[in-house]
Order: structure tokens, then sequence, then C-alpha cells
């Protein structure tokens, strides 16, 4: 963040390239309305207030550097700050502040308290003490008893604290916590949210650094970030609110820069793939269109450009604990984000360019993901003697637990698996993935302070939601071979979009289209030219109807959050055990990449632990919150969610979605073998049974179309489950009037001859049976009970192998046995 020199954006208050690129953008009508407001009461704005202020805090900085007696230095920051904290809107009203737990802690101002009650205000503004001057962390300092006002001396548990336990314990772990926390120090202030504290994320500011250079960009930030009025206005909405949700929509914002990066990759790799079984293994590969070849490599490409997501997206959160980053051996050795790191490196020399460096890495990474990794095994060969039982590091010094997903087969990948892509290619796939596309953003317009140039995603802002939406829009896409030249055309008067439906036309037809319709590139030269797509060219790209047949749409997070929070109502009342809570079951029948399943794993997590906490009447320190969230998600996805989906690739995808939402550092790696299921879950295959002497010749008035059939309970009142009625056949063994049911006039008269075929096939089909065929009906339905029986022991067995429960121990946390 170059622009802004002082301001320290610590574990993404805001994205990285949103406070670089789009930040200034987005206060310029505050620093206008700032200017105008100046101007009409003949001050200064608040930046101009603070750059006034250097001098003054040169000053002090010297004053306070000399002065050795605690007393005289808490006199003289007090009074530093009562000339700041006007710059920023504040009154200097420096008090002790009674806490929700009966403590005091010393406060230069309280603002904003809500129900007119004054020990709940909405923003607190704290003063540390640095005893020694040597500019320590104001969070690791600790209050001193001449902060605090009155005679009555303060209590020693609170001086025994830092302000970082004070702030997480006893501020924001209170029933009705401030907000907003502004911490200043000799030398700088942090500003915290309640919500974003909670993984440890501020704004922090330098102010020896921002005082020194008197940059106009990081004081006008400083003013905007800082100031009363930007956190607590008058009326509507706070400019910092403001911010957040635009920093939000910047991350839909990447999601869409990732979607297109996705396709192109997978198209880059498609070809290369080609290029290297033609080339290299000699293969005669499309000497005639093959469509199943060309299905294959794109749902290969495709699962490939998943595993690099899904890399980004872990190696981006340490908090979860999977990928070792902490250990040096793998951030040099394996880690995706070392690759990154090259994404613009110059390829100058052949092997540069046509070598396999990035290829190996690689593949590499995604075998540590498969198989795990222990300082004793061997990487390289893909070997693990005990997969499922993390050892300490020894050598190495790291240790990965192993992935046991779908998605990471190496049998997902059969095709990829006998080709090796090349630096060139991957690089541009690296780049792809890592930079935002060029040009301005849709929707931002060309304001003032809208950057069009390309900058670094933040995987860490990606959330799991924005992450599905990436997963599943490519899911209707399809990849064919061109076979002959083909120029890419679109609607006149239309922009074009590589995700949007693609249209070719191979060069004979193109006369009929004029220049506007014409899909254009521009070459090295900045020329136009034609996009067309050589004989051969593997595409990827989403065609006709593809998207509406495959039913490939990604519910948005406002709307799963609504409809999950309605539906848990009806189950979950005020008055439901919280351990019940746990035993709760959620089945998504079309799940695709589990956006519900995830915002329902979500909502019974926080209700869960807000029903706990109100039984044991104990609230659990907000440090440890987030934490213990993660907790209650890992225990309700790797226990209580089920789903299924016709699309294969979808099943991988929620797979990977529910277990990136629930990982938890303390537990295993959860495994959905018979959770997650890919098939029709419209099929009405239900637990119900037809008595066999209604399948037999009789008044058609009782054959068994013609009543409901009998359900047999999944549970009898012993807890197991109940045998099929003797003689009884499954329903959906059986047809039924309903199936080829067509009676459209218009569309009988323009095939008179199919719907006679299919009447009297119908005829035919809704027969009674005979007696043998009963006796095959029977051991049909048979066989259906003994494989229910299976899967409910092999379900058993694997809950039974799971090791979390329901449990609380006394420090407030959920336990394994």
């Amino acid at each position: 963040m170059p622009t802004l020199t002082g301001i320290h954006n610590e574990n993404e208050f805001y994205s990285h390239h949103y406070l670089a690129e789009i930040f200034a953008g987005d206060i310029q009508a505050t620093l206008e309305r700032w200017r105008k407001e100046a101007e009409a009461a003949s001050s200064r704005t608040p930046h101009a207030e603070l750059r006034a202020l250097a001098p003054e805090y040169q000053r002090f900085r010297r004053e306070f550097a000399h002065e050795r007696r605690t007393g005289e230095r808490i006199l003289k920051q007090r009074e530093w700050f009562r000339r700041l904290l006007p710059a920023l809107g504040y009154g200097c009203q420096p008090a002790n502040h009674l806490l929700e737990d009966g403590s005091e802690v010393p406060v230069l101002c309280a603002v904003g308290g809500t129900g007119g009650n004054a020990n709940a205000p909405r923003l607190l503004v704290l003063g540390a003490c640095d005893p020694h001057g040597e500019g320590e962390d104001p969070l690791t300092l600790k209050p001193h008893r001449l902060q605090f006002h009155g005679e009555a001396p303060p209590a020693e548990a609170i001086l025994a604290e830092t302000w970082n336990a004070i702030v997480t314990r006893r501020v924001f772990g209170q029933s009705r916590p401030p907000r907003w926390l502004i911490l200043l120090s000799p030398n700088g202030a942090l500003l915290l949210e309640r919500g974003k504290w909670a993984h440890n994320r501020a704004l922090r500011f330098d102010l020896d650094e921002i005082f020194t250079r008197r940059d106009d960009a990081t004081l006008k930030a400083t003013a905007a970030l800082l100031h009363r009025e930007s956190l607590l206005p008058a009326s509507g909405q706070s400019l910092l609110d403001g911010l957040d949700e635009n920093s939000h929509r910047h991350a839909f914002g990447v999601s869409e820069d990732l979607k297109h990066a996705l396709r192109e990759s997978i198209e880059l790799i498609g070809n290369e793939a080609i290029r290297h079984l033609r080339e290299v293994s000699k293969e005669r590969v499309y000497e005639r269109p093959d469509a199943a070849l060309a299905h294959t490599l794109g749902l290969e490409a495709l699962r490939y450009m998943y595993r690099l997501l899904f890399l980004f997206y872990i190696e981006a959160r340490p908090m979860l604990d999977y990928a070792p980053l902490n250990a040096e051996a793998y951030r040099r050795g394996y880690g995706l984000e070392r690759l990154r790191d090259l994404e613009m490196a110059r390829l100058t020399t052949e092997e540069s360019r046509n070598g396999h460096h990035l290829h190996l890495s690689i593949e590499q990474l995604f075998r540590l993901v498969r198989h795990g990794f222990h300082a004793e095994e061997d990487l390289l060969s893909g070997t693990s003697t005990t997969p499922q039982a993390p050892r300490k590091p020894q050598s190495h010094g790291f240790s990965m637990r192993p992935l046991d997903s779908r998605l990471f087969r190496e049998d997902a990948t059969p095709l990829l698996n006998q080709v090796k892509l090349r630096n060139h290619v991957l690089q541009r796939v690296l780049r792809l993935m890592s930079l935002s596309r060029p040009g301005t953003r849709r929707g931002q317009g060309r304001r003032r302070g809208a950057s069009t140039r390309r900058g670094r995603i933040s995987y860490a802002q990606l959330g799991i939601n924005q992450l599905g939406a990436v997963y599943e829009a490519l899911l209707a896409y399809r990849g064919f071979f061109a076979e002959e030249d083909l120029y890419e055309v679109k609607p006149a008067g239309k922009p074009h979009d590589a995700l949007a439906t693609a249209y070719f036309v191979p060069q004979r037809d193109l006369a009929q289209y004029d220049d506007e319709e014409k899909v254009q590139d521009r070459d090295e030269n900045g020329r136009l030219k034609l996009r067309v797509h050589k004989r051969g060219t593997f595409i990827y790209r989403l065609a006709g109807r593809d998207r509406q047949k495959s039913a490939s749409y990604y519910t948005p997070e406002s709307l799963t959050r609504t409809m999950v929070k309605y539906a848990l109502r009806e189950l979950v009342a005020d008055a439901t055990p919280a351990d019940d809570i746990l035993n709760i079951t959620v089945c998504e029948p079309a799940m695709g990449s589990a956006a519900f399943l995830n915002e329902a794993v979500n909502q019974l997590a926080e209700r869960y632990l807000e029903r706990k906490q109100r039984e044991l009447n104990r609230r659990i320190e907000h440090a440890d919150y987030a934490d213990e969230l993660q907790r209650a998600r890992h225990r309700i996805a790797d226990r209580s969610v089920f789903g299924v989906d016709l699309n294969p690739v979808a099943l991988e995808l929620a797979e990977v979605s529910l277990w990136l939402n629930g990982i938890h550092r303390n537990g295993h790696v959860p495994w959905f073998g018979f959770q997650l299921m890919c098939g029709n879950s419209l099929v009405g295959a239900r637990r119900q049974t037809y008595p066999r002497a209604r399948l037999t010749k009789q008044r058609k008035a009782n054959l068994w179309f013609n009543s409901p059939p009998q359900r047999v309970p999944w549970r009898s009142a012993n807890g197991e489950a109940p045998t099929r009625p003797p003689g009884a056949v499954y329903h959906f063994l059986l047809p039924d009037p309903g199936m080829a049911s067509y009676r459209d006039k218009a569309a009988k008269a323009l095939e008179a001859a199919n719907f006679e075929t299919i009447k009297a096939w119908r005829s035919a089909f809704f027969q009674p049976f005979t007696e043998e065929e009963v006796e095959v009906l029977e051991a049909l339905s048979t066989s259906v009970d003994e494989h229910w029986a299976e899967h409910v022991k092999q379900q058993a067995e694997s809950q039974g192998n799971r090791i979390w429960i329901a449990a609380w121990r006394d420090d407030g946390g959920m336990v394994q046995n």
C-alpha cells in the first residue's frame, strides 16, 4: 500500500488491493464535502487540521522522550491527546468508564450511548501509557494506576492485564459492547471494529511516519478513517460502513475476474494438453471431431483449475492451520505463493519458457494435499505409511494432513496425468489467477479515483460464498474443438462478454455480419484484428441453452441467508436445548457447490453457541469466540449435512466447499463419502411399499396405482430400522399412470404416429403382474433392503469413527473424545 505510508492494514481490515486501488476514489465525496463546509465556515478541513498539528506532535515527542517521570509522561501524552482528538471530531473528556463486569477502565472519551445508557457507548477512545518510551505495541502495554481518575485506587486485576486482554475480554466481551474502539499511544493509533477484531483485523496508524512525511493522501485517509463523523454520523450510513460494502462489492468484482480467469485458463491448459499429446507423445489426436475427448479435456482442466483455486484460498488463511505456512520449508519448497511470485518473471531462455518447473511444482503440491506429509515420508513418491495419523514433524519442519477428496484424487485427471504443461503456459495461468483484469470495473464507471491498473487479487478477502459463485459459474460450460477456422461474433450494440453465450461462424459466413457484430482484439502493435480460433483449437465456452438445461445458477448469499434463517425458525424454538441443535440434519436435494448447506452450517453453529452460553450462564471470551465458532461448524458439517446433485463435478465442489467452511485446526479432516451423493433426488424413491395382493390381476379399482403406498418408517420405537412388510414391493419399482402421459392436442397433431406408439406401450405397461413377475419384484425389493442396511452400517461406522462430541468443557470449549 505505497500511497498510504504510515497506515498498516493488519490481517486485511480491508483488502490490500481495495485500499491501494479503490479506496481513494471512495472517500472523494467525503473530502469534497469537508472542503465546501470549511470554505463556508472559514475553517480548516479535518486533514488540514492534522497537517497543522505536525509541529506540535514533533515537539510533544521530543519532550516525551526526555521526560523520565511516569506521572509527567501521562500528563504530557494526555495533553497531546487533547489537541489530536478535536481535529478528528471528538471531545477529550478523560474519565473512568464502568464496564459490565464491574471493573473500570480509563477512557479519553465515550461516544454515542445506546438507548440513553451512557455505560453502553458505541465508541470508546482509550489511551495507552508507554512508561519507558520505547514505542511498544499499545496492545501489549498495561494501564497505569496514574491514568485512572478519582480517589479510589484501581483494581489490581485490571492493572495486571494488557490492553489486548482488556479490549478483547472486558470491553468487546460485554453483552452490549461498543462497536468501535480507538486505542491511542504516544506514537500511534489503532482502529478496531468489534466484528473484525474477532479475526485480529485492525488499522494501525504510525503517527511518527504520518506527521513526519505529511503526505497529503495519507493525511486525508487518516482523517477519513478515524473521524467521528466517519464512524458515528448524526444520520445515515457511516462512511466506514460504506467503505466496507464497497470492499465486499470489490470482492465480488474479484470473483467476476476469477470467472474470466478460470475460463481462459481452462482453454490454455486444454490446448497445451492437446499440443503435448500431438507433438511430444505423437498421439493422433483430433484428426476428426471428437466430442468425447473435448468433454473429458474440459472436465479435467476444470478440476485442475479448481484445485489451484482451492490452494490459493487455503494458503490465504493461515488461521485454519491446514497449509503449514509458518514452516519455511513449505513456503520456499512447496507452497503456491512462491510460484505466484514468478507470475511476472521474464522467461527469456528456451529452458525457462518451455521447461516444466512450474508443472512439476504444482503436481508435487497436489500430491502433498492428496497424501498429506510427515517428515519421514517420501513426498515425491506420493506414499504415506499412515495417511490418517498425523505425526510430529522432523527434518522438513512441517506436517500436513491428507485430504480425501474426490477433486484431488489422481484418477480424477487421467488425461492430464499424461502430459506436462510448459512454464510459459502455466505462468500465464498463474498471472490470470493472481491479478485482476485490466480496465474499469463493471459498475464503477469512469469516476475519479477508479483505477484501471491490474491489482493483486486478495484471496483472503474472498469468502466461501464468492468462492462458490466462481465454482458454479463454469459448471454449464462445455469444451469443443473447432472443426474449421471459426470467427467469434456477438449481438450488435452489446460489449463482448466471454462468460456469456458464445457464437462462432466459419469464414464463409463472416460477410453476413456487420463490423459491430464481429469480436475484435488488438495485436501487439495496437491494431484491431478479428478474433479467430484456428482449426483444432480447444474452445471452452457457454453455448446455446447449456446454462438453462444444467440449471447452473449460484444462489446469492443474501437469499441463502434469508431462506435458511426462516427455515431454521420452524425447527429451532427458543426453548430448544443447545445439544438438540447439533442433532438437526440438513439435506439439500440439488446442492450445487453447497451454498445452502454452508449457510445452514454457519447459522446452526451460531445458534448452538448462543444457546449453550445461555444455558451455562457463561460467555465465551472474545479471543476464543472465532475458534469456538469454527469448532461448531466443523462438528455440524462433519455430522449433520447431506446433499445430492446430478452433476458429479458439483459433488466434488460441494465436498471441498464444506471442508473449507468447516475445517478446524484441531479437528480431523472431514470425509463426506456417505453424506454427499451424485444422483437424482427427484426420482421419487421413497421408503413406501405396495402389498403383493394389489399387484396381480383383479378389479382395476383395487390395483396398486389407484391407492397410495404404505410408508415404512425409518425408525421404530426401539430405534431400529423396521423391516419391510412380508411380500411388499417398493413403489419405485412399479409403473405409474403419470409416466409418459402426454395430452397436448397440438403435439398429437404433429406426431400422431408416435403418440399411437406411446399409447400402445402404456396400455401394456400398466397391466397387472404375473406371479413370476411379482417374485422378481420381491427379490429386487429384498436387494434394496440389503443395500440400504449396508449403507446404514457404513454410515454408522463412519460416524462412530469420528471424534467430535457435543460436550462443553469448564473453560467453554468443545472437546474430543
